[in-house]
């Protein structure tokens, strides 16, 4: 199966669901809340991490089972319990109301699946194995923290600091690409993060002679 990549936004100002409390829905919350989603978690039981969201009130928890109807007004469910056939529900449910589902272990039947995401401030990055191995994307994942340090969400920063000064000198987007590019491959990541944002940004300038404008 094919699938086409997208990020959602503006999550807080939709209901996002997720039926189930063990360690995957812990999981999925997780993500939804990194995301800014507004959550409901519906389960008679949950893992402690959620009791503690509860408790901090970043997520509303209904301590009960499912019921049809739950997911009046939701945008984005996630059926997240151990038993089929209350997932199956869940779908049927989400597929009526015309939700985005996403079915556990159950790519098939859901219309949207998961990535294992690394944020670094406004950078997102994501990896999916369409459901073939969730285990594969979270090794992935971890190489990419690994690759992809702190210092990249500060370089987007900085370039965003300085885009209007590169529209301005570079009218060419072509141009101001590979003006882009010659920063990044002379060193400019490694310089946020040895010497700072400052420092990188004043040199940043220095080489792209923007301070000549």
């Amino acid at each position: 199966m094919d699938y086409y990549p997208l990020n959602l936004t503006n999550l807080a100002a939709r209901q996002a669901v997720v039926i189930g409390g063990g360690n995957v829905a812990a999981r999925k919350v997780h993500g939804l809340l990194q995301a800014g989603a507004n959550i409901t978690v519906i389960s008679p039981k949950v893992a402690p991490q959620l009791q503690q969201l509860q408790t901090d009130g970043q997520i509303r928890w209904l301590k009960r089972p499912y019921q049809p109807g739950d997911l009046t007004g939701a945008f984005l469910v996630i059926a997240a319990t151990n038993n089929a056939g209350v997932n199956q529900q869940v779908l049927t449910e989400a597929q009526q109301r015309g939700c985005l589902i996403n079915v556990v272990d159950n790519p098939d039947d859901s219309n949207f699946v998961d990535s294992a995401t690394v944020r670094r401030g406004p950078i997102t990055l994501t990896v999916s194995t369409g459901g073939a191995s969730p285990a594969l994307a979270r090794w992935l994942r971890e190489q990419l923290e690994n690759f992809i340090g702190p210092e990249y969400g500060e370089l987007a920063a900085l370039l965003a600091e300085l885009r209007p000064e590169l529209r301005q000198h570079y009218p060419d987007s072509a141009a101001r690409a590979q003006a882009v590019f010659r920063l990044l491959e002379g060193g400019l990541p490694q310089l946020v993060k040895t010497e700072g944002f400052d420092v990188a940004k004043y040199k940043a300038r220095q080489l792209l002679e923007l301070d000549k404008e």
